[in-house]
């Protein structure tokens, strides 16, 4: 009986290859063989083009979900190099993978079409016989757009139960030889997937520039004052010296995924800093290397800056550089006096560990590197490089304050030798690289981090035998006002998150105050350190890293609070037998036995803290929040007008709903209040805050969500990347949108209140609105601004039994 089975299974295998070899013989007889087009050519531009009438649709209109890497079938339209790499079935997220995957990075990991082939992508234009009806009939944009054409969304109020919007649905990636299949199975699929239809002269200008070959004539260009600030900068990364070579390794480490923009340039032209087989004046040839600090492989390399392409909102982390921050840099890293007699090794146990490899910098100018751009350096892990970061953001909370210690006055972020020695402690997994040994790792680096705290709690005794702690002045206070990085508020947005300047919200559940090892760990684990495409035990062991360093932001935030409340106020972050046996294991009050060198004087320590904070970082930073909370008697800020201010009094309102009536509301929500004709519409943010009993888990968040402590906020302006829904009321309407979202309490009321105000995924005004989301966002913010990404967009759709369910 087995015989026959094993003699059958192979037939049928032998019956599918042979369809297989069948089908491409049939492709091919129709369209001639495949082989890759060079698609770039230097002639004069004629007609339709891809820079100036293509691109712009694709970037309205496309890069919205295919971009970064959760664009589907890791398709990227930000750019032409994405267009023409094409799409792959293979995931980048797979947090169960044995083995790290081979990165597939646009621009990086190859860069050629072939190099790409080999890689595992297949063309979505045209690589066969060259002629116009090939080229539209063989290209598997044109036909998805075609498809769309063919059969239009409906226009009703809910998205047909066809379109499977989740984050972890199955990939369609279908090559053109299986298009007719595609097509006969998913008639409603077509480009824009689950969203309107380009206009006609969109389409018909994409399916022309397709038609006639989808070339690019030449690349992107360079402003013409570009040149000479790349030479002067790439001059300034390529010292020679012992000294200038380290300081440029520790600049590139730390800004590899920065957008860098230069003062005197376009709004929206940027550029990477990487390492490059070829010196400055020749074209860059990147080592696409998967960590900044992994082995380059070649000496010497060079630092080099390459131009970067269209932006969205999610991956768009902007870094300034101008003749003040080089100035900068030379006052922070050459006016100190030390010596480099040799560079640090590249090995993993010293590389992965930045206190380590950079010991022979002072931890001074170290810490006001990081501390003169503080917002880069924290959204770099909050946003990060990878879109979709749930793993290092179910560690933290929905919502908290961030501030960090003065460099004049925390003695550790200054004291060189002392972090050199511990640096053995402060070791990151980094150094393990892809491991699956995952309790020995954390068993490790739990004492390691314990041993830590204990010898910094034995430092502070022997500088203050007095036994006193910190108090006010122990926080940056932005060098006396002037830097608007002192204090920071993240919100957390399920797998994306988003950090604001200054103390947006009510007063949060729990706060950080960060130092410079710290901050440093951070970056290296979260953003230097992170591969995306790592195993399943490099993700497990950079979460369980992070719990550590959480919770000592958190214990340095506690050290500011009366000594006789700090346990009482960690318990409620760690409520639940498991979390609290876990956090006396991991996370000892060590250090929280001196009492604070504040005085408080009103029972609720915490919010006086932070009108403390704020009142000694000056005005760089808004005193209060006129909508989340309001400290004046009319609640509005300078230069409010009267319009803003009774748009916000009935703002307020919605702040007040609390609990679990808030689980129906969506986790971002833009705001359009229509204003009159000779007024700018105005903008805003409507933020769900999901509370949760603990962060001490990496899994099984569902059963530690607290919805009874659920609150809402409400931000000017756009936050976040990810929007879930566009909300668009009348100006004199704002007060009657305040009185419906009071009265919801579940997916019902929720669907009527939305079937008034929300803006549907089937609504034929559909574009018209994310465009005026997308700029207005630019207008406010032209250089850190970009497109919004409409990956979890959501649906209100009808189920099998009639019921209505959101996503």
């Amino acid at each position: 009986m087995g015989k026959q089975w094993m003699v059958l299974l192979l037939c049928f295998g032998l019956f599918l290859i042979g369809c297989g070899v069948q089908q491409a013989r049939v492709f091919n007889d129709k369209y001639g063989p495949e082989q890759v087009v060079s698609r770039v050519d230097g002639m004069p531009e004629e007609g339709v083009t891809y820079y100036e009438d293509i691109q712009p649709i694709l970037e309205k209109r496309c890069s919205a979900c295919h971009s970064c890497y959760d664009a589907p079938c890791q398709l990227k339209l930000t750019s032409f190099e994405g267009l023409d790499r094409g799409a792959t079935s293979l995931m980048v997220y797979n947090a169960s993978r044995i083995t790290a995957d081979e990165p597939t990075r646009l621009f990086v990991d190859a860069d050629t079409t072939v190099g790409w082939r080999e890689k595992g992508f297949h063309p979505v234009l045209n690589e066969c016989t060259q002629e116009p009806a090939v080229n539209r009939e063989n290209s598997v944009l044109a036909r998805m757009l075609a498809l769309k054409k063919k059969n239009p969304q409906p226009e009703e109020e809910l998205l047909p139960q066809s379109f499977d919007l989740s984050l972890a649905k199955a990939n369609n990636c279908e090559p053109s030889e299986s298009f007719d299949s595609f097509e006969k199975r998913y008639p409603l699929w077509g480009m824009p997937y689950a969203l309107p239809g380009l206009t006609k002269e969109e389409h018909d200008a994409v399916l022309k520039w397709i038609t006639d070959g989808g070339l690019s004539k030449g690349h992107k260009k360079t402003s013409p004052e570009a040149t000479e600030i790349v030479r002067r900068w790439e001059l300034f990364f390529n010292g020679t010296s012992p000294r200038e070579q380290l300081v440029s390794r520790y600049i590139y480490e730390h800004l590899f995924i920065a957008h860098l923009h230069f003062e005197g340039l376009p709004h929206r032209e940027f550029y990477r800093l990487v390492r490059s087989v070829t010196p400055p004046g020749e074209p860059v040839e990147e080592i696409p290397s998967v960590r900044p600090y992994d082995d380059p492989g070649i000496s010497p390399f060079y630092y080099r800056l390459k131009q970067t392409p269209a932006v969205v909102v999610k991956d768009h982390t902007v870094y300034h550089l101008s003749d003040a921050k080089m100035a900068r840099y030379n006052d922070l890293f050459f006016k100190p006096a030390y010596t480099v007699p040799s560079l640090p090794s590249y090995a993993p146990d010293t590389a992965a560990n930045p206190l380590k490899a950079f010991a022979r910098i002072p931890a001074r100018s170290r810490y006001r590197f990081l501390l003169d751009d503080a917002h880069f350096f924290v959204n770099g892990f909050i946003k990060g490089p990878v879109c979709r970061g749930q793993v290092a953001l179910n560690v933290i909370n929905d919502h908290f304050f961030v501030a960090f210690f003065d460099p004049d006055r925390d003695m550790i972020s200054n004291d060189s030798d002392f972090l050199a020695e511990m640096s053995p402690l402060l070791a990151l997994p980094g150094e393990r690289e892809n491991t699956l040994n995952i309790p020995s790792i954390w068993f490790t680096y739990s004492r390691n981090q314990k041993k830590y705290l204990k010898a910094k709690d034995d430092y502070i005794d022997r500088l203050h035998p007095d036994h006193i702690g910190n108090d006010i002045t122990h926080i940056w206070d932005g060098d006396g006002g002037i830097n608007d990085n002192a204090l920071l508020t993240v919100f957390r947005h399920f797998d994306s998150a988003t950090v604001l300047k200054g103390l947006v919200g009510q007063v949060p559940k729990t706060a950080w105050v960060v130092d410079f090892p710290l901050l440093e760990r951070i970056h290296y684990l979260l953003v230097a350190g992170f591969d995306v495409y790592g195993n399943v035990g490099h993700q497990a062991v950079t979460r369980l890293y992070m719990d550590f360093l959480r919770m000592e932001g958190e214990n340095n935030f506690l050290s500011f609070m009366p000594s006789d409340l700090r346990k009482e106020m960690r318990d409620g972050w760690y409520q639940g037998t498991s979390a609290e046996f876990k956090n006396h294991v991991e996370n000892p009050l060590l250090g929280l036995s001196r009492e604070t060198g504040i005085t408080y004087r009103t029972l609720t320590p915490k919010n006086e803290f932070f009108e403390q904070v704020l009142a000694r970082v000056g005005p760089v930073t808004p005193q209060h929040d006129p909508i989340n909370r309001c400290l004046t008697k009319t609640c509005s800020s300078d230069g409010d007008t009267p319009e803003r201010q009774a748009v916000e009094k009935a703002l307020r309102r919605i702040t007040g709903i609390q609990g679990k009536k808030t689980e129906v509301f969506p986790d971002v929500s833009f705001l359009r209040v229509v204003t009159p004709p000779d007024h700018d519409d105005l903008a805003y943010t409507i933020i769900k805050n999901k509370a949760l009993s603990n962060n001490s888990f990496m899994f099984g968040e569902e059963r530690r969500r607290r919805p009874e402590d659920d609150t809402l906020s409400i931000v000017r302006g756009h936050v976040g990347s990810y929007p879930n829904a566009f909300v668009r009321i009348g100006v004199d309407e704002v007060d009657t949108l305040a009185d419906r979202y009071l009265k919801v309490k579940d997916e019902v009321t929720y669907y009527l209140m939305a079937r008034r105000h929300v803006v549907r995924r089937t609504s034929p005004d559909f574009w018209d609105e994310y465009d005026w989301h997308c700029q207005t966002f630019l207008n406010a913010h032209p250089v850190e601004g970009g497109t919004f990404d409409l990956y979890r967009y959501i649906r209100i759709a009808e189920k099998e039994d009639g019921t209505l369910v959101e996503w």
